[in-house]
């Protein structure tokens, strides 16, 4: 059940007592969020946080960053255009993916946005015929290993070509902004960041032999949720700054530092309240069927079965039954409709109660789908 006790829990039984709306929603937690930005803040003094919205996409989250001083990453059109209507400047956002449509630069470009990352030479060319002198900055490919999400067989170039590449952006007569990096999502490594920072000392260096100094170095994001039951880092935010700025601190001039964190930011602010639909006694396990599934914002435990692991709890109070393993199973009719296939839960746990499936704020609201035509959960703030 939930702690009522810990003044860092927003979600306290009697608060949700008072959320008692039709299941399935979300409550998202606007303190928590502002906490975990001005954690990042302070961790990397003066770097310029973008928040990654492809983490969670909500307007009410995208405003509650922007009026805290937030910038932005964004990877699509259709992602700016709710940042459009947030009231976001393109001057606080960066088009941070390394592959685009030209429709979709020439909107960016359009509404003021003149940073673009790449990947290839095809691609900066693509860029310098949309948007002249526009700030680019090339994305390489970094170790991910350690990561449960990597991004280094998709995206990035390596690094030995980002001095040409830069190179030949300043000869198309865009300007040579940055050098970026993406160590992969939910990353395990705690000096990650900083190894990858220590790979680019001698590109700089090459770099400033061929007269081009980077106003940025961009290092992405990949910081962990560490409350997933099924993580096993026990590392800190502070912990991955100090290695990094330290690595940092050593290359032969120190760029800002810009940060795109996503998942670090959302994922403790919002759970996930749904109501227990069915109890059935299979073969092997106990299911309990919900309200709520993979396809209502709980995605990754199912494209990553055995990974990505939500602690679960039982809303009303319940005594000296003792704890059973569950597996528990969305509504829909699709067999792969699986949360998890093992969850300890008090035993009595019975048709009508309601479960609360916690640190669900990121990578869930972006990736519903009206699978079976269960519409996306109501989303609710506090």
């Amino acid at each position: 059940m939930p702690n009522t006790e810990s003044p860092q829990n927003p979600f306290t039984r009697e608060i949700l007592e008072i959320y008692n709306q039709e299941t399935p929603f979300f409550l998202f937690s606007k303190e928590r969020l502002l906490a975990k930005y001005k954690e990042f803040e302070e961790s990397f003094p003066g770097a310029a946080i973008h928040y990654a919205m492809k983490a969670n996409a909500e307007p009410e989250i995208l405003r509650e960053l922007f009026d805290a001083g937030a910038h932005f990453e964004v990877a699509s059109v259709y992602e700016l255009e709710t940042l459009k209507e947030v009231g976001v400047p393109g001057e606080r956002i960066v088009y941070g993916t390394s592959v685009k449509p030209p429709f979709h630069i020439r909107e960016f470009a359009a509404y003021g946005v003149d940073r673009f990352a790449f990947d290839s030479f095809l691609e900066l060319e693509k860029i310098a015929a949309l948007v002249p002198g526009a700030r680019v900055y090339a994305r390489i490919s970094v170790d991910d290993t350690g990561s449960v999400f990597k991004f280094s067989e998709k995206f990035g170039t390596a690094k030995e070509n980002a001095l040409p590449m830069l190179e030949r952006a300043r000869e198309l007569g865009l300007v040579p902004y940055g050098i970026s990096f993406h160590v992969g999502s939910q990353a395990g490594n705690e000096r990650a960041w900083a190894e990858a920072i220590a790979l680019l000392r001698p590109t700089l260096e090459k770099l400033l032999e061929a007269d081009i100094k980077l106003e940025v170095i961009d290092i992405g994001g990949g910081f962990p949720c560490n409350k997933y039951t099924s993580t096993e880092n026990d590392f800190t935010l502070q912990e991955i700054a100090a290695h990094t700025l330290q690595e940092y601190k050593n290359l032969p001039y120190q760029p800002k530092l810009l940060l795109e964190p996503g998942r670090a930011i959302v994922a403790e602010t919002g759970i996930l309240v749904t109501n227990v639909i069915a109890r059935i006694e299979r073969r092997e396990h106990t299911w309990l069927f919900l309200d709520a599934g993979v396809y209502s914002g709980l995605f990754e435990s199912m494209v990553y079965q055995g990974s990505t692991r939500y602690r679960t709890t039982l809303l009303r109070p319940s005594f000296d039954v003792g704890e059973a393993p569950f597996a528990l199973a969305g509504p829909t009719g699709d067999s792969p409709d699986v949360i998890t296939r093992e969850v300890f839960l008090p035993a009595d746990v019975a048709i009508g109660d309601k479960l609360i499936i916690h640190d669900v704020g990121a990578y869930s609201l972006v990736a519903t789908c009206p699978f079976n035509g269960f519409p996306k959960p109501k989303v609710y703030f506090i």
